[in-house]
């Protein structure tokens, strides 16, 4: 097995940090460097453009995230199994840091094609998950959801994607905490009943 570098390892993980609080646009292979303590010559030895750095930096947070995913027990209850699946959204709460592929997500028209794929993949990702979580709670428990649940999924992953940003705009973890509600209760009768009394109170 080829040992990987120690510097590569170093890169990839400040230009995860550099992404997830900057963006694609918001820093340089000079600033990477710096951080590092390399020349940018170095860098390119790694990673000739900017677009495979960040490409092997989604790739690798994606596996990262799949492999905590994956790890959920997929047989546990249903509560438990989104009480897990929540807690890796709060992993970066009160820090600087959002979803690296949901900063990024921000800058889709200027992303080069290979990495909006990799970002459309991750996102897919939990959308699947979500989606087999609802189908579930529908199968068993008679859930009544306000879509379909793959286009539910769509909406709950794209709820907690926002949260996550808003919780660093006010800095207020609590931002998370709606977004988190809507999954809660879609995996449970008694949610989605109370969730759709609400909804209609602010109809009323």
């Amino acid at each position: 097995m080829k040992a990987v570098s120690p510097v590569r390892e170093q890169l990839l993980e400040h230009t995860l940090v550099l992404l997830g609080t900057r963006g694609y646009n918001g820093f340089s292979y000079r600033d990477l460097a710096e951080l590092v303590g390399v020349k940018t010559s170095s860098i390119h030895y790694y990673f000739p453009t900017k677009e495979d750095l960040a490409l092997a930096a989604v790739q690798a947070y994606a596996a990262n995230i799949g492999d905590s995913i994956r790890a959920l027990d997929a047989n546990g209850a249903l509560k438990e199994q989104v009480e897990q699946y929540l807690a890796l959204w709060r992993k970066n709460l009160g820090t600087s840091r959002v979803c690296l592929c949901g900063m990024l997500a921000s800058e889709a028209n200027s992303l080069p094609q290979n990495v909006l794929n990799a970002i459309q993949n991750f996102y897919s990702m939990h959308e699947a998950w979500i989606t087999q979580r609802l189908e579930r709670a529908v199968a068993e428990k008679g859930v009544k959801l306000p879509a379909p649940p793959a286009a539910y999924a769509m909406t709950i992953l794209g709820a907690l994607q926002s949260g996550l940003v808003s919780a660093r705009l006010f800095g207020k973890p609590c931002r998370l905490d709606a977004a988190s509600a809507m999954l809660r209760s879609a995996v449970t009768p008694e949610g989605s009943k109370q969730q759709a009394t609400e909804a209609a109170a602010v109809q009323s």
